[in-house]
């Protein structure tokens, strides 16, 4: 049985509502914020059996008492029914009105909306090295079908991290990742190098925090962008879960792309299951199209839960309002996630 199926048992059998402790376990999506707040928690008290084994084998995995024997490979497949909103990259459906100017696309390359089927494949690497100090490797593959269009895409990525703890509550952490997107009618590619500083801290007013400070370089087909990131995550003593996420990039010349982002992130739990709900805020800036400038703004609701040891279901919306009406688009977003 696996650390994650573990601590979802407990969530419905023992450790509801019993303190801010549990919510370490629960709220364990900030693993390093989890460890950190299990490790103050757990100092000096007595556990049961099945408690101390969760707790150890999760600590070992950022390196505490000896870490990991050897690197530790794990592996998942599974598959997920969502809603696409451009399953082909094609172009909308209505004409591109710039000024008094009307252009009307080609009805081959309309995009393509509907229900897909996804399969997707996920490998993790983990290797620790010291005491907060390890290397995590998240390769992932998809391939998405829709039946009513008889068409697919496929995406893949792969993200490496070095995490490295500089002080009792300080770490530094260096991450490099790639993706690739391919559709009938388009490709894109991205690459990003980061660098964060983290801090943890405690408060008795409040619960367990991490704060985070980044600088992010992201690299696409089209352009090349510095971004500074912040992020502030709470496992809160009224057992519930909080993150702030923050980004700011630098102008991109002739290109549209993000000027600022703001995430809103909650978790509690809600009737003996972890319920999860996210806001999303971003205006994008830069662009410009036969000399009419572009901005995008985009808002996002999700609302993902647990429906059983092995399923999730996500609902969500987004909304783009653009300083350009060609590229206004809304949509909504529903899947059900099973993990074999």
């Amino acid at each position: 049985m696996s650390i994650f199926r573990c601590i979802y048992f407990l969530l419905y059998f023992s450790l509801i509502g019993t303190s801010v402790s549990s919510g370490c376990l629960l709220f364990n999506g900030n693993e390093r914020l989890s460890n950190f707040c299990l490790l103050e928690s757990f100092e000096g008290k007595v556990v049961d059996k099945n408690t101390a084994m969760i707790i150890t084998q999760k600590v070992k995995r950022e390196g505490y008492f000896g870490g990991l024997k050897k690197s530790h490979w794990s592996t998942s497949f599974y598959p997920n029914i969502d809603y696409s909103g451009n399953i082909n990259g094609g172009n909308p459906d209505k004409p591109l009105i710039l000024g008094e100017l009307e252009f009307f696309g080609d009805p081959d390359f309309l995009k393509q909306e509907g229900v897909i089927t996804t399969l997707n494949l996920r490998a993790n690497k983990r290797s620790t090295f010291d005491v907060g100090r390890y290397l995590q490797t998240n390769l992932s593959g998809s391939y998405s079908y829709s039946p009513e269009h008889n068409n697919s895409f496929s995406n893949a990525s792969i993200e490496s991290c070095f995490s490295n703890k500089i002080a009792s509550k300080n770490s530094v952490d260096i991450c490099a990742s790639a993706s690739h997107l391919n559709k009938d009618l388009s490709e894109s590619n991205s690459k990003s190098l980061s660098f964060s500083l983290s801090n943890l801290s405690f408060s008795e007013n409040i619960g367990f925090s991490e704060g985070k400070l980044g600088i992010i370089n992201l690299s696409t087909d089209d352009y090349v962008q510095n971004q500074l990131a912040l992020s502030w995550d709470t496992i809160h003593k009224e057992n519930f879960y909080s993150a702030i996420r923050l980004k700011v990039g630098n102008p991109v010349k002739q290109q549209i792309a993000l000027k600022y982002g703001l995430t809103l992130g909650f978790s509690r739990i809600i009737s003996n299951r972890k319920v999860s709900l996210s806001l999303t805020h971003e205006v994008s800036d830069g662009g410009i199209l036969l000399g009419v400038d572009r901005s995008d703004i985009t808002n996002k609701v999700g609302f993902n839960t647990l429906v059983s040891p092995s399923a999730s279901v996500q609902l969500g919306y987004t909304s783009v309002d653009s300083s350009i009406d060609y590229f206004d688009d809304s949509y909504p977003s529903l899947s059900l996630t099973i993990n074999w």
